[in-house]
């Protein structure tokens, strides 16, 4: 890496902030009953099946993109209704650090409508005063996935260059997004459905670090300013 020393660190929100493994299992199961495949999807085979970073479910690849586009469609409609967001441990205690540091931070996520509106629910669970930008998407279509966009231009808002920003998300995506952008680093969770072992080893979009919780961001951002100064 050019440069070890961040100005800005902006996150994904859905399984990085917030807790994401219920709105995923009912929009699977729903996706899964529509397309009347069989098995029926239960609690225990979708566990079973993250932990063996079988993202896909066992669904076949002819129907891979019907079932995305059904999934999506259903995890949309399931975080919309779903009022109060579910925050994950120590990611209330790592934002307030960062702002007491004095970084720029942001959300940047793929769930589209009125940012405003997702302004007022983190606020309802104590993390909006911690961000500075809260950045959603204007599109409800599987586009809406790309955050490369929108990482650029949340950048751009912050007077922030890209090599200047880390972005934290907690799958592949969230990395080819902050690769796309030219950010100087990219931080994997894995607090969400991807395992430890899956973001480590993706062959396509590895991040330059991977973490276990948020408990771990401050410690890694502190390692990455020793190493500099090596």
């Amino acid at each position: 890496m050019a440069s070890r020393e961040f100005k800005a660190i902006f996150f994904d929100l859905d399984g990085t902030l917030v807790d994401i493994h219920g709105p995923l299992y009912i929009a699977a199961k729903n996706a899964l009953d529509e397309l009347k495949y069989d098995p029926p999807l239960t609690h225990e085979r979708f566990r079973e099946a993250l932990s063996a970073d079988d993202v896909w479910l066992g669904v076949p690849e002819h129907l891979r993109p019907e079932y995305a586009k059904l999934a999506y469609a259903y995890f949309l409609a399931e975080i919309d209704k779903t009022e109060r967001l579910e925050v994950l441990p120590h990611v209330q205690d790592t934002l307030a650090e960062l702002k007491r540091r004095g970084y720029a931070t942001g959300v940047i996520t793929s769930r589209p409508g009125d940012s405003r509106r997702l302004v007022e629910k983190l606020a309802m669970v104590g993390l909006a005063s911690y961000l500075d930008q809260v950045v959603t998407q204007t599109t409800t279509s599987l586009r809406a996935l790309d955050k490369t966009e929108s990482l650029k231009q949340t950048a751009l808002k912050a007077a922030v260059l890209p090599r200047a920003c880390m972005y934290v998300g907690d799958e592949p995506r969230d990395i080819m997004a902050a690769l796309g952008a030219g950010f100087g680093a990219s931080v994997a969770v894995a607090t969400g459905a991807a395992s430890f072992k899956y973001l480590q080893t993706h062959q396509a979009f590895k991040p330059d670090y991977v973490i276990r919780t948020m408990a771990e961001l401050i410690d890694l951002i502190d390692n990455m300013k020793t190493e500099t100064a090596e």
